[in-house]
């Protein structure tokens, strides 16, 4: 990236928001997205902007931007390079779209055409704001595919977006902010939807443009391990109010707004000296509404544990002192402890008393027609894709096992087949003893009642042209046998158990937050009182403090009723959390299985290790780990004559990897089970002390 500004002092901020507010004016009122935000980026470096959701974080993105529709009004200064861009003409600002100012967005299929190759989109940037020749542009394209680590950049462009995965697809995206050589680099959750790898060769992506380029990136997630790696500076954003900036050091260590205080206690962490898993804190409520009209007082009071007479009274004011400034009347007294005292992940350990779901050579293959043998004639010839390769598992009543892999990994199949939405192939499921159908259209009352699934997405779980009621009194009345009276008084309850306010049994989904919608599918699940209940990325698209209530839910809800879980995720710090058993698979195949600290604190399957590597720390002290995976889980057609991950494996040994299939060895128990050629004693051994 270029250094055009270098006549400008290194003391002069790149971007400085002054006291932003941003209103939307809607048939149903006034939205205040964004009600006082103030931040700076300099050069050279990355700001982290960091919230629950509402807080306002995407608008202030999309108002550096000039990106908002409708009918607002923006308020403030928001200073780029010393000119203010708020009110200026359109014909100035699309100067600076994408040539000085350009930004990265969540989700990389919304930006790309998906009926050009990929190549001429970047040649159009090109030809737009730079004064190149043919050839020229060509080059251009090559090398900005290069420097971010594109496999074959000068081929690369000759393929659609839809070729290529997610991770690739982003990369895409930032070669394309990084065309013009801008100054300011925005991303708005560029790694929300990606699997930890993925995310973690973005990240990498981004350390390294931070240290090669004098551009300053303001970099928007809700993913504190997420900016532990990538930021030097923080800003906290709650009720569209910035509350809190300091160094990324600074924020982790001894945070002073008691909001970041408890968006970091409500962070996974692993296991103390004594073994003890702590239990997450919550941010009791939720954010101020952006509808709402906020008086003189401390929009946090509401939800804060330290708030007194004054925070009720009065609104504060930044307080700034050494290099950080806290909107806050007492910062002296915010310490992780005001959320309350450590205590066990389990108040008290159910005892184990008998295995309720068993898998036994668990096989999910899909048949399809591939075509003629030969092209104009000859006998159909079928072609085989497997999704799930001879499983096996038990799950005891009152435990969780845990399933991780990537995306292609199998995880989701694995739930599908034990409910009977994807019928298995082959193999056997048991519940208390029984076999399951391998539809579940052909299963029992009983035996629907007994399981349940909460998917990732709640928005298409539920109806969103009915009450929140239809989706939970569905349930009660269906297994239940519960009339309307019974069903309605009992639809409130469990509302109120999931930590919602029971008056919201009325409200449509769209009424709700993600994480609302997310807690009355839970409600509908619990409903039944079922033995076992999947949860399928469930709390992947939460907010971390959310997310915190929703994992000690159900935890409680395990306690209570004994209930068995199987729990998927690609979140590692999320699976330890709440899981007794996790299992590690990869391309249909499970490469690794046994007790959770087993399994995850001591890893002994290279990819295992290869996944922990990639899991950012909510820490930005920590070194993070250098073992990085190329390419992509293999397409669930390939054939694999040897290991499954021999392709991809940084341990592989020699030829026995490509030709010979891996043997099943014991780990630290006999439940500790890994598919691996390397010896036991050698897995032990972790990469990083093999290369040191």
């Amino acid at each position: 990236m270029s250094n055009n500004n270098n006549q400008h002092e290194s003391t002069t901020p790149l971007l400085e928001i002054k006291n932003l507010g941003v209103s939307f004016f809607t048939p149903r009122g006034t939205v205040r997205a964004v009600r006082d935000a103030s931040l700076t980026v300099n050069r050279g470096e990355v700001v982290g902007l960091v919230g629950e959701s509402g807080c306002g974080k995407s608008t202030v993105a999309y108002s550096i931007m000039g990106y908002l529709p409708g009918i607002v009004q923006v308020d403030g200064e928001i200073n780029y390079d010393g000119n203010n861009l708020v009110g200026i003409d359109e014909s100035e600002l699309e100067k600076l779209r994408g040539n000085r100012i350009a930004m990265v967005y969540q989700d990389p299929q919304t930006s790309l055409n998906p009926t050009m190759k990929i190549g001429p989109q970047m040649e159009e940037v090109l030809k737009a704001h730079l004064d190149l020749n043919k050839a020229e542009v060509r080059e251009r394209a090559v090398e900005l595919f290069d420097s971010v680590g594109l496999a074959s950049p000068d081929t690369i462009g000759e393929r659609y977006p839809h070729e290529l995965s997610g991770g690739m697809q982003q990369r895409v995206v930032i070669a394309l902010a990084l065309a013009c050589e801008p100054d300011l680099l925005i991303m708005d959750e560029p790694t929300t939807g990606l699997d930890v790898t993925t995310e973690a060769t973005i990240l990498d992506l981004v350390v390294d443009l931070k240290e090669r380029v004098n551009a300053g990136i303001l970099f928007v997630s809700h993913n504190l391990g997420v900016i532990a790696r990538v930021a030097d500076r923080v800003t906290v954003m709650y009720a569209s109010q910035t509350v809190e900036e300091s160094s990324v050091s600074d924020i982790f260590a001894k945070p002073q707004h008691p909001y970041t205080a408890g968006l970091l206690s409500c962070v996974p962490r692993p296991p103390t000296a004594e073994g003890i898993t702590p239990r997450l804190k919550r941010i009791p409520g939720s954010v101020f509404e952006a509808r709402s009209e906020a008086g003189n007082e401390c929009l946090f009071a509401p939800r804060c544990p330290i708030a007194s007479t004054e925070c009720h009274a009065s609104a504060p004011q930044f307080i700034e002192e050494n290099d950080r400034t806290v909107r806050c009347f007492f910062p002296e007294k915010v310490s992780g402890d005001i959320w309350g005292e450590l205590r066990p992940r389990r108040e008290q350990e159910a005892e184990i008393d008998s295995v309720v779901l068993t898998a036994e050579d668990l096989n999910v293959r899909y048949e399809s027609r591939a075509g003629k043998k030969y092209i104009l004639f000859g006998e159909q010839t079928e072609s085989s894709v497997r999704a799930v390769v001879d499983a096996n598992f038990e799950v005891k009543r009152s435990r969780t096992i845990g399933i991780v892999g990537e995306s292609g990994s199998g995880k989701s199949t694995t739930a599908r087949a034990l409910i009977g939405l994807t019928p298995k192939s082959s193999g056997k499921i048991t519940m208390n003893s029984d076999e399951l159908a391998p539809n579940v259209g052909n299963r029992t009352h009983d035996q629907r009642a007994d399981m349940r699934i909460v998917f990732q997405n709640p928005t298409a779980s539920l109806n969103p042209k009915l009450p929140i009621k239809h989706a939970i009194m569905r349930s009660l009345k269906l297994f239940s046998e519960m009339d309307d009276g019974e069903a309605y008084s009992e639809a409130r309850r469990l509302l109120e158990a999931v930590g919602l306010n029971p008056d919201y049994i009325e409200r449509i989904p769209k009424e709700l937050s993600g994480g609302e919608q997310q807690r009355v599918a839970l409600a509908s699940a619990f409903a039944a009182n079922p033995q076992v209940i999947l949860a399928d990325e469930a709390v992947s698209a939460l907010d971390v403090s959310v997310q915190a209530q929703v994992l000690n839910l159900l935890l409680q809800n395990q306690q209570d009723e004994g209930t068995t879980f199987v729990f998927i995720s690609h979140d590692l710090g999320v699976v330890r959390y709440v899981s007794d058993e996790i299992m590690v698979m990869y391309a249909g195949h499970v490469a690794e299985q046994g007790p959770a600290e087993m399994v995850l604190a001591a890893p002994s399957h290279p990819y295992t290790e290869a996944l922990l590597s990639a899991a950012p720390e909510p820490d930005p002290e920590a070194s993070p780990s250098r073992i990085r995976l190329d390419g992509a889980v293999p397409t669930m057609r390939e054939k694999f004559s040897g290991c499954f991950f021999a392709e991809r494996c940084p341990r592989k040994i020699g030829a026995i990897c490509d030709t010979e299939e891996p043997p099943e060895q014991t780990g630290e128990s006999s439940d500790h089970v890994i598919r691996c050629h390397i010896p036991v004693q050698e897995l032990s051994i972790s990469i990083a002390s093999l290369e040191g």
